[in-house]
């Protein structure tokens, strides 16, 4: 049973993983007029999903303790009696929306994940092995390498991506926060929908 858990909890941070990198890269598109690779924003993506589970896990324990530990049943009671929000209304805004405005302006630090250079990285890596290998070469074979190579791999190591700063980061975080909760929502209203169509009929 809990491999079967995990495996759930690993495609649904997989399945966020591809909505949070799909609104990221529109984001940045926007803000930056630059199409990074899909791949490139794995890691930034990742760090963002985890931010906010984080975040969210923060934000019901919160609201459990201000609750009496009684959380889940008061917003269960309030999906079948819309007048008991009222009574929590100010403990239920207060905390979200400080959730979302902290979670929005830490966002805007992993967003910065994609201004690591994983090609000079790759290429550096590549580089010290063509190292060891001339070295290896040129004793067994007492000969050099050509030049061309090594420029070439020099090339990979002087090239980067456009840089991101810290004011583009933001807004490209709002902006992401923006798309991701427009897209959460209408696969909720589809789901929503489907689910309907589906009761309807049996």
């Amino acid at each position: 049973m809990w491999l079967i858990t995990a495996l759930v909890v690993i495609l649904i941070f997989l399945i966020l993983i591809v909505i949070m990198d799909t609104s990221m890269k529109l984001a940045l598109m926007i803000t930056t007029l630059y199409n990074y690779d899909t791949k490139k924003l794995f890691i930034p993506a990742a760090l963002t999903v985890t931010l906010w589970t984080l975040l969210i896990l923060g934000c019901f324990n919160s609201i459990n303790t201000s609750l009496d530990n009684n959380a889940i049943d008061i917003l269960f009671s309030m999906i079948f009696d819309n007048t008991i929000i009222e009574e929590y209304k100010g403990v239920l805004i207060k905390t979200l929306l400080s959730t979302f405005l902290m979670g929005t302006l830490l966002q805007s630090f992993t967003y910065y994940a994609v201004n690591i250079n994983y090609q000079k990285i790759t290429g550096t890596v590549r580089f010290s092995v063509k190292k060891v290998f001339k070295r290896l070469y040129l004793k067994l074979f007492k000969r050099n390498l050509t030049e061309k190579q090594i420029q070439s791999a020099l090339s990979e190591i002087q090239r980067g991506p456009k840089k991101l700063t810290f004011v583009r980061a933001i807004i490209t975080s709002i902006i992401s926060v923006i798309i991701t909760v427009l897209v959460c929502y209408a696969l909720f209203e589809i789901g929503t929908l489907l689910s309907n169509k589906v009761l309807v009929m049996f």
